[in-house]
Order: C-alpha cells, then sequence, then structure tokens
C-alpha cells in the first residue's frame, strides 16, 4: 500500500517535471572532434538550464501548511454539511466563474463523494511553487485517499484553484 502513495507521488513529481521541462527551452553545443582515423566527428551535447520553474522552489512554513489545510477542512466541512454554495466559497475566483452551486455538488457527489463524511486530512506534502501553494494530501481513516490540491492568493485568502484524486489506499490510517 504504501508504495502506491509512493508511485502516487513520484507520477506527480515526475509530471511536474516534464511539463516544466516543455516550457524550458534547451541549449545544444556542438563541438568537433579530431579522430585518430583524420575524419571528424561531431558530438552533440544537450544541456538543460536548471532554472527556478524547473525545480520546485521550496516547502511551506509551517504555519503557512496550517492555514492551506484549514481552507481544506473548512471547504471540506461544508460539503459533508450538503452547503455547496458555502463550500464554493473556498474555490478560486476563476473556478467559481466557470461552475454553480448545482453543478459543483454533482461534480462532487459523483468524483468524490468520499468528501460527503467529512473524511481526516492531513498534509503529506506542500510545496511553494510561484504564488501558489502545491499541496499533496491524504483523506479518510480506514480508507484513504490521495488528492492534489493547488491553492492560490484570491481576494486576499488561500482559496483552492484545483483539486484532483490520485488515487486510494486501502486499510491504512492517519
Amino acid at each position: 500500500m504504501t508504495s502506491y502513495l509512493h508511485r502516487s507521488i513520484i507520477g506527480l513529481a515526475a509530471l511536474t517535471l516534464v511539463i516544466a521541462g516543455c516550457a524550458v527551452s534547451s541549449g545544444v553545443a556542438e563541438t568537433a572532434v579530431e579522430a585518430e582515423s583524420s575524419a571528424t566527428v561531431t558530438a552533440v551535447e544537450t544541456t538543460v538550464p536548471t532554472t527556478s520553474s524547473t525545480v520546485p522552489r521550496a516547502t511551506c512554513p509551517e504555519a503557512e501548511s496550517g492555514e492551506l489545510r484549514a481552507v481544506i477542512e473548512a471547504q471540506t466541512f461544508a460539503i459533508s454539511q450538503g452547503d455547496f454554495v458555502a463550500a464554493l466559497s473556498y474555490s478560486s475566483a476563476s473556478f467559481r466563474s466557470n461552475t454553480t452551486a448545482e453543478q459543483f455538488e454533482r461534480m462532487i457527489s459523483y468524483e468524490y463523494g468520499f468528501l460527503l463524511r467529512n473524511p481526516s486530512i492531513s498534509v503529506a506534502a506542500c510545496q511553494l511553487m510561484g504564488d501558489s501553494r502545491d499541496l499533496l494530501i491524504e483523506l479518510g481513516t480506514e480508507r484513504r485517499h490521495v488528492m492534489a490540491y493547488v491553492l492560490t492568493p484570491d481576494e486576499g485568502q488561500w482559496r483552492i484553484d484545483v483539486a484532483a484524486l490520485l488515487g486510494e489506499l486501502d486499510g491504512m490510517t492517519a
């Protein structure tokens, strides 16, 4: 079970690096080398510069991680109470502009039904990515769900911009 969590984390990290790598241009250097047979061999060396866009900046400070967790807990609690208007208020303005409370309720009910039971929440990882914060969250008790969240500063508060279910872990507790 633990290996599944590790694979999920590694997969998410690899996906992040692949996406970041696609946005960065690589430098190519050609070197002409005189070989013993007096033929010229051209060696091509590809380098990818390490920039802040390809490497996560840092982990979240503990106090900030607590604030981010509180936003996720508040939204999850509102969902468990059936208050989808309040739950939607914890989402970013861009998400809210494209989703009604009714659509949000249907999405939660069909794709994230475990949130209706107000699962326990633990932060497995939190990274600074520019102004956003990327979190890996474990939810539940006997059946654990692993989700990725992206929170952004919005209207002076942290708001959930993206949430995606990465997988389930049976029989594990926090």
